[in-house]
């Protein structure tokens, strides 16, 4: 699969890398393709990754992971330009209250949006296994074909995909994970994880 990361930080790189160990074909989009930055990233990932403009990014991926600071989501979406069918993995963050998802979906043109990957710190996204099991990764979006894409992404790095429904559903779930987040991450730092039980 083509998969074009555009961000190149911890959680760009983190999930470009393992998805090009997996013999993915990934192409990391950033304003300056030729930094001393992305050839140290492209060495660590291997003949499976290259890297282009954020415009060469979202023309080669057939699912494009979005994963920027909020700052930056305007601009990149904009110079990504029309996603007509591609599918878009929504993992940014905003810590002021205003919705991540929203606005993705607002700036997005015609993408197929999938929220995923957003309740995970990239140390976990790296290792999600643990002594009693796999972390979960919550997934949410309106398409059922490209939310099953973007579980089996997940799935193939070892992540436990469990879809939770429409924006609703995640944004109750978001809540709830930084309720905890809040409780537990002075105790375990960044990298203990949630895994659902299910029967």
């Amino acid at each position: 699969m083509k998969i074009a990361s555009i961000g190149s930080g911890n959680m760009g790189g983190t999930l470009g890398r393992r998805w090009a160990a997996l013999g993915h074909h990934v192409m990391f989009g950033t304003r300056d393709p030729h930094s001393e930055k992305i050839k140290r990233l492209l060495q660590d990932t291997g003949a499976h990754a290259q890297a282009g403009t954020i415009k060469e990014a979202a023309a080669f991926g057939e699912v494009i992971l979005l994963a920027v600071l909020p700052d930056d989501v305007e601009r990149v979406l904009a110079e990504a330009g029309d996603l007509e069918g591609k599918i878009l993995i929504n993992c940014t963050n905003r810590y002021d209250g205003a919705s991540a998802d929203a606005e993705v979906r607002r700036l997005a043109r015609n993408a197929r949006v999938v929220r995923a990957f957003h309740t995970l710190p990239w140390e976990v996204l790296a290792n999600p296994h643990y002594e009693g099991g796999r972390a979960t990764a919550f997934i949410s979006g309106d398409d059922p074909a490209a939310v099953a894409v973007v579980a089996q992404l997940a799935a193939e790095i070892g992540l436990d995909p469990v879809d939770v429904g429409g924006q609703d559903a995640m944004a109750k779930v978001e809540m709830a994970i930084g309720t905890i987040w809040g409780a537990l991450a002075p105790k375990f730092g960044r990298e203990y994880s949630l895994s659902v039980l299910r029967r």
